[in-house]
């Protein structure tokens, strides 16, 4: 696995890239070590004695797989805080690779035949020619093999002092001065190639820390939101839904349902009025609840609410709402009932709460008694759509606000005595004063 960019400045970075680059190349143009000597053993095998000519060649192949063996255990081995270790093994191995080779220049001794001159001096130029374009990309390994490569043939050339040996020692010092020129531009483009990529990957990396590090965060708010969301739709001391949840979020769904049940009633496919159900709403508040906090202390009062909100869980099914939206005042929203059910289910909620016992501070026991107002949703069979939740939230409150003014620990339905009919315009009449639907009597209370 590679390091993050920012293990390594610049200078470092570079410097085992190079290096890396290097030893792939060097990797695959070993071959060549090893066919060159086979080449010239094979052209000079007549001109030089063999067994030198054949020691030579087997000390250049033995050489090439010790370098092999080297390319081997880098791969295995490197590591960043080693990468000089191994730069000095490398350039070791090229000047003693470039020895062996360059050694071909010790054939020109004694001999006299100048194609065979030639030849030679034309493949030693050819290794420079070849280490350039491998090798460039580090100067140090560069000149260390092509020096050595290079150096025995010429100054044996120089050495012999023939005009022709002279002169192709000096256009070899020209050819070889060409390619040190090349090879120094070429490892300057490279060493910028490779600081760009340095900078670019450390953006890269950076960008890709942030990047990680903002969904991190994302995440991590997206789960506080969850969270906030929940806890903005939780009275805090019952767990029960609260006035937000009631009158912001489930209001609509409810009335949008209520809307969808009376398409599907009255489209081509629609349902018997007899067989639809809807939406109970009961107000509760528990009575006196006053006299709790003053006889025992608010905080008994807060244990009989949320003993309260217990009791009121444990008469309705799961899937109903039952919140809190203020003080000592609940609400239930029953979904999918009947309007004969929910007279049944107002009755027991208060049986079971008149029956039940209440802990309050130092194990004392208390009793409570609790009123209702319920109405069945829609109001309207035919037209559901002329009273809204708003309008039934008000009712309910009157219904609760009757069993109140008439003793408590009592459950009152709201009714209407025009729920049936099929008049728009009357069941509109009726909604846009509800008050005075009441004083007319069209709008009844029952208990």
């Amino acid at each position: 696995m590679e390091n993050s960019m920012v293990d390594f400045d610049r200078e470092t970075y570079v410097e085992i890239q190079r290096t890396k680059i290097l030893v792939k190349n060097l990797f695959a143009s070993m071959p060549t070590s090893i066919i060159n000597p086979i080449i010239l053993v094979a052209v000079l095998w007549d001109v030089i004695p063999r067994d030198r000519l054949i020691s030579w060649c087997l000390l250049n192949i033995l050489f090439v797989l010790v370098r092999y063996l080297l390319i081997y255990f880098y791969r295995r081995g490197f590591r960043q805080k080693n990468y000089i270790f191994w730069q000095r093994v490398l350039f070791s191995s090229f000047i003693v690779a470039g020895l062996l080779f360059g050694s071909v220049g010790l054939f020109f001794i004694n001999s006299n035949q100048l194609e065979y001159m030639v030849f030679l001096y034309f493949i030693a130029g050819g290794m420079v020619a070849g280490s350039l374009g491998s090798y460039h990309n580090h100067l140090a390994m560069f000149f260390s093999y092509s020096i050595s490569v290079f150096i025995i043939p010429t100054v044996i050339l120089f050495t012999l002092g023939t005009h022709i040996t002279t002169a192709m020692g000096v256009l070899g010092l020209i050819f070889f001065a060409i390619m040190s020129v090349n090879a120094k531009r070429m490892n300057t483009d490279l060493r910028v190639f490779l600081v760009l990529r340095f900078d670019n990957n450390l953006l890269i990396e950076q960008f890709n820390r942030e990047k990680l590090n903002s969904e991190k965060l994302n995440r991590e708010l997206l789960v506080k939101n969850d969270e906030l969301k929940k806890i903005s739709r939780l009275d805090p001391l019952t767990g029960l839904k609260n006035r937000h949840y009631l009158f912001d979020i489930l209001k609509p769904r409810v009335e949008n349902e209520i809307n969808s049940l009376w398409m599907e009633k009255t489209g081509a496919n629609k349902r018997k009025i007899s067989d639809s159900s809807g939406y109970g709403v009961i107000s509760i508040d528990i009575d006196y609840f006053k006299k709790v906090n003053d006889s025992y202390g608010h905080d008994s009062g807060d244990m009989v609410l949320k003993q309260f909100s217990d009791r009121l869980c444990e008469t309705v099914r799961q899937d109903d709402v039952v919140g809190r939206i203020g003080g000592e005042e609940f609400i239930i929203l029953l979904k999918g009932t009947r309007e004969n059910n929910l007279c049944v289910l107002a009755e027991k909620i208060r049986l079971h709460v008149a029956n039940s016992v209440f802990k309050v501070t130092d194990s004392r026991d208390i009793r409570i008694t609790c009123s209702l107002g319920f109405v069945f949703y829609p109001f309207y069979k035919h037209h559901p759509g002329n009273l809204g939740i708003d309008h039934i939230f008000y009712l309910v409150d009157r219904a609760l606000y009757v069993a109140k003014e008439n003793g408590r620990n009592l459950a009152v339905k709201v009714a209407c005595t025009e729920g049936d009919s099929r008049d728009k315009l009357l069941l509109e009449s009726i909604t846009a004063d509800l008050n005075k639907a009441i004083d007319a009597g069209q709008v009844l209370f029952e208990f």
